[in-house]
Formats: C-alpha cells, sequence, structure tokens
C-alpha cells in the first residue's frame, strides 16, 4: 500500500509562490483552513513571546490525537502547521524517505508541505538521491543544516544549490532550516523550515526544531506499528486457513489468536526532561499514567535517577551505559534503546525510549535531556506469537498429519544433512525401510479406518525402538516408513531392526489375511555406509530398499541387507 497517492505533487518553491503555477503533469492536494484544529487558529492569534509561541505549540502537537493514530497524512498536515506556528515559519515540509534501492530510484518524497501565507497543504513531489547527490551526501552525518540567506550560500558550492536552481526552495534571498528525522539510528524523513526573506536561526528556533523531529518520528513509529497490526491479521487469517486444512493445527492456531487477537494501533508516548546530573524529572507529561500508572507528580517525587529505579534490574546496567553516551553526542543526535519499566501495579511494560541532549551549559556540557518513551508492550508480545506461529508451522510442515511421525519432506531434508557428516568422513549412517506385510489385506478386511489406527501403532511402536534423540522415523509413504540412524554401522542397524520387529509383535494386531502370522509383521530392508566416496544418498536408499525386497522375496517378517552398488 502507497502511503502518497501518485497524483499528488507539491508546488514549486519560488520568491513568490502565489503565482507560480503548477509544472506539466503535476497535480494540487489542499486541505481547506477548516481542517486545521481551531486550537491552533486560536493560538496564532494570541500576543505570545517567541518562547511562548514555541512551547505551547509543541505541547498541542505532543498531545494531538493525529500524532499517535498512525494516520501519517493527518500527522503530517498537522506537524508541518504547528512547526509553521512554533517557529513563525513561512513555509514548513516534512519528507518521507522511500525505498526504491531496487531501482536505483530511492530518495524522499515530500508527505506534506504548508504554506503558512496561504494556509493550503500539498504533496507528493520525489527528491530522487541520485538526482541531487551534493545536498544527499552528507545528510546522514549532519544534526542539522541552517543558512540565514540562501542567495548568498549559493553563491558558492553549498549542498541546497541543486535545490535552489530547481525552485525548491526559497532563494531571492530566503532562509533555510533543515534536520533529518531519525529513528532507529538511520534517517527516515527531513524536516525544512523556509522564511521568503533572510533570516537568523536562534539557538531556541533550532532547539523547538529538534522537539519537531522528535515528534515526527513518533508519528512515523505509529504509522509503522499500524502496518504490523496489518501484517498480524494477515498471518492470522492465514493461520485460520492452516486450520481448515489441518485439523490437528486447531490447538496451536487458537493459542496463536490468543496472542494476537486484540492488537490494534494504540500508541501513547510519554514526553519527559531530566536533569543530566542526577537523573531527576523537570517534566513529564500525563501520558505516564496511562502507560505506567503513575501521576507526574509522584514520578518526580521519585527524586535522582528515577529511570534506573523504574527500569528492569537486567537493563540497568545497559541504562547507564547509554546515558553516559549522551556525554559525547552532537545536537541533533538522538540515543535510541527498548527497556522494560516497573508498572504500579507490579508488572513490566517495554517502553522504546529515544533521548537527547536539549540544554547545555555554558561550558557546553549537557545539562537536561529530552526524550520520548513509546508503548512498545504489545508489539513485543506479538513478535513472541509470530515466532511461535512461525515456529509451528515449520513443525506441521514436516509431519505426517496421519501417523505424527515425520513426512517425506522432512525424511529428505534429514538424510541429505545427515549425510554431510559422512561425506567429511566423521561418522557412519545406516537406513531402514519398513513395509507392513498383507496391508492391503488388511485394509480390504478391517477397512480403511482399522487400517489408519494400525499404521498410527506402527509408527509409535517404531518410535520406540528407536530410542537416540538424533535418530529419525518418518512415513516413506503409503505402508512404508524409514529409520534414518547416524552415526550407527551396520551392527548398530541390525539390533534396531531387531527392537522394531519386537515392538511391533508386542502390539499383537490381529490379521486374519496375512500368510505369514496371524498378527500384523514388517519386512525391512536394511543399509549401512562408511564413507561417502563415490556413493550418494540416492545408494543408500536403492540398498535398503533391495534388502526390503528380499526380505519379501525370502518370506517376509524378517530384515535383509542391502547391498550398496558404487558405479
Amino acid at each position: 500500500m502507497s502511503i502518497l497517492s501518485e497524483q499528488s505533487a507539491i508546488w514549486p518553491a519560488t520568491d513568490n509562490p502565489t503565482n507560480q503555477s503548477l509544472g506539466e503533469g503535476q497535480a494540487m492536494s489542499c486541505l481547506p483552513e477548516s481542517r486545521v484544529d481551531q486550537h491552533l487558529v486560536n493560538l496564532m492569534s494570541q500576543p505570545l513571546t517567541a518562547a511562548e509561541r514555541q512551547q505551547q505549540s509543541l505541547q498541542l502537537l505532543s498531545q494531538h490525537a493525529a500524532l499517535h493514530s498512525g494516520d501519517l497524512i493527518a500527522a503530517a498536515a498537522i506537524l508541518t502547521s504547528t512547526a509553521a506556528v512554533a517557529l513563525a515559519a513561512d513555509r514548513v515540509s516534512f519528507w518521507l524517505y522511500v525505498d526504491n534501492s531496487a531501482l536505483n530510484q530511492d530518495g524522499f518524497q515530500c508527505l506534506d508541505s504548508y504554506d503558512h501565507d496561504q494556509r493550503i497543504h500539498v504533496s507528493g513531489t520525489m527528491l530522487a538521491m541520485a538526482d541531487y547527490p551534493m545536498y544527499f551526501e552528507t545528510l546522514c552525518d549532519r544534526p542539522h543544516l541552517s543558512i540565514e540567506n540562501v542567495a548568498q550560500a549559493i553563491e558558492s558550492i553549498h549542498p541546497v544549490s541543486p535545490l535552489a536552481q530547481q525552485n525548491l526552495i526559497f532563494h531571492q534571498p530566503g532562509a533555510f532550516l533543515e534536520l533529518p528525522v531519525r529513528l532507529q539510528g538511520k534517517v527516515v524523513g527531513i524536516l525544512w523550515w523556509e522564511h521568503t526573506s533572510a533570516h537568523r536561526w536562534t539557538r531556541l528556533e533550532k532547539t523547538a526544531a529538534l522537539s519537531v523531529s522528535l515528534l515526527a518520528a513518533t508519528a512515523i513509529e505509529a504509522q509503522r506499528q499500524q502496518v504490523l497490526s496489518l501484517s498480524l491479521a494477515h498471518h492470522q487469517r492465514q493461520l485460520k486457513r492452516e486450520s481448515i486444512e489441518r485439523e490437528q493445527a486447531e490447538q496451536a492456531w487458537q493459542e496463536s489468536q490468543r496472542f494476537i487477537q486484540g492488537i490494534i494501533d494504540a500508541s501513547t508516548n510519554i514526553l519527559y526532561v531530566d536533569s543530566f546530573a542526577d537523573g531527576s524529572n523537570f517534566y513529564i507529561n500525563r501520558w505516564i499514567k496511562n502507560v505506567l500508572g503513575y501521576e507526574p507528580h509522584e514520578v518526580q517525587q521519585l527524586g535522582p535517577q528515577y529511570l534506573e529505579q523504574l527500569v528492569h534490574a537486567d537493563e540497568k546496567a545497559h541504562m547507564v551505559s547509554e546515558r553516559r553516551k549522551l556525554m559525547a553526542i552532537n545536537d541533533g543526535e538522538v540515543v535510541e534503546n527498548e527497556y522494560r519499566f516497573r508498572h504500579r501495579q507490579g508488572h513490566w511494560r517495554w517502553l522504546l525510549c529515544r533521548e537527547t541532549v536539549f540544554q547545555r551549559d555554558s561550558a557546553g556540557h549537557p545539562s537536561q535531556v529530552f526524550g520520548t518513551a513509546t508503548d512498545i508492550t504489545k508489539r513485543k508480545h506479538a513478535e513472541v506469537a509470530l515466532k511461535e506461529f512461525n515456529q509451528e508451522l515449520e513443525r506441521l510442515a514436516n509431519m505426517d498429519g496421519l501417523t505424527q511421525v515425520a513426512n517425506r519432506r522432512s525424511f529428505d531434508k534429514y538424510l541429505k544433512q545427515a549425510w554431510k557428516d559422512v561425506g567429511s568422513g566423521r561418522a557412519s549412517l545406516s537406513l531402514i525401510l519398513c513395509d507392513i506385510d498383507y496391508f492391503k489385506n488388511y485394509n480390504d478386511t478391517y477397512g480403511h479406518q482399522a487400517g489408519d489406527v494400525c499404521l498410527r501403532k506402527v509408527a509409535q511402536a517404531i518410535e520406540r525402538a528407536v530410542k537416540r534423540n538424533n535418530d529419525l522415523v518418518a512415513r516413506y509413504g503409503g505402508e512404508e516408513f524409514a529409520v534414518v540412524l547416524p552415526n550407527t554401522d551396520m551392527a548398530g542397524v541390525e539390533k534396531v531392526a531387531v527392537d522394531i520387529q519386537r515392538e511391533i509383535k508386542q502390539l499383537d494386531i490381529p490379521h486374519s489375511r496375512s500368510e505369514v502370522s496371524e498378527c500384523i509383521t514388517l519386512s525391512l530392508g536394511i543399509a549401512a555406509v562408511t564413507s561417502a566416496k563415490d556413493i550418494y544418498p540416492e545408494m543408500l536408499i536403492a540398498a535398503a530398499d533391495q534388502g526390503l525386497y528380499r526380505a519379501k522375496y525370502e518370506g517376509r517378517d524378517r530384515f535383509c541387507t542391502g547391498t550398496l552398488e558404487t558405479p
């Protein structure tokens, strides 16, 4: 599913965008002002200082439902419009990374661009990385890019020169601020702030822009969790189909269903500011109660190193180590980790924590840490459920549904693996092929249901005789079974064949139409190999099959040895 419509497009940036027409093949996607939050309209009308405007804008943005809904289009619209108000910018654009590396066309697509003067949102333009190498070459290495006067900057070689040449940014003179959006250490998006005239970007504005980039990462994570929910729903439907096809998989489906049923895209996020010196909390929003059950003031009362008091003991040392990394990072870099935290009621919640330096002292050392924490407990449970589900599917794919022993596919795979040890000269390998004597007569006399019961009992008897964990019993086809015996020579395989005959005899299953016994019996062919030189697995199978043929020819209810025939 494509995130953006292929029809939508962003208009080219010029000094006078109201008079600029769209390029050929482009279409404008506009959101009317009525869609803009009324709180944002009220905020724009208030006489506030820059710091107050930024603080209230960020608070509005962090609490907006669209940011955590998983709807990245809606989140982008409120993010760009709020970011424009926060920094009093003329235009804000949010670009999302699109991976088309297979076609050598990866780049960034405009998720939303908001023109503050016209109050419109547009989207769609693609910035192919191959088309703008000068701009993208150092994108991942720079924490931000700020230009007070674009016209002066592009007089010499500059990363944004190609953007200005294509009228993608204001440049007569224009001011430009760029922050990469990082998630799990990778650049997944870009935020642009622009002024139509020259402008000096203050440290306060850059700090606010960094906060917006962290919230943008939160919106992308929410959308990714929504995709995960859809993936889980797909696996749920697949598991249901498997349960219809495989009656024996019913229980496995029900167990997986309990894990993944009810998983929804409901991401809550904690925002916090901590002292770097002692780890005490300056500010934490109310979502802490939704996630961990604590009121904000209760968290602050925990005092210094409150996070270390709440984190799981197994992760405390890792948290301390990761906090030290903040001493060395540059502004704009983010340290990201997953931890378990204790809920007020005693259970544990998984949180994805992203932290960055929020304030520095006069010496440039970190004094405050800004962080976001996303509840990923459901995602963790879902990963466990998916792992168990895939393991169960693998087990079912290698099992014979009737006898509950390995199937032919599993036999072929295991024999091939065991043959590698023979080929390296490290071990011997033996094979037994078993066939129930006069089984067709048994089915004709007692019926196919009784025949199925007989097959299951015979399979269980063979498994009892084959005692080692690394031996494999498989249904080879029809009434025929195979036993793979790694590290077993001819003397060993003969002993196993005798044990199998004894177990079958103890079953004492009546067979009135057998020509060799009054009960069910087996004919067995055995073969062994100690060196794989000039022979192949198929030759071992042929030798065991030859032994089985001899056992039948000599009167059944016995085992015979087959001869390996080399080329």
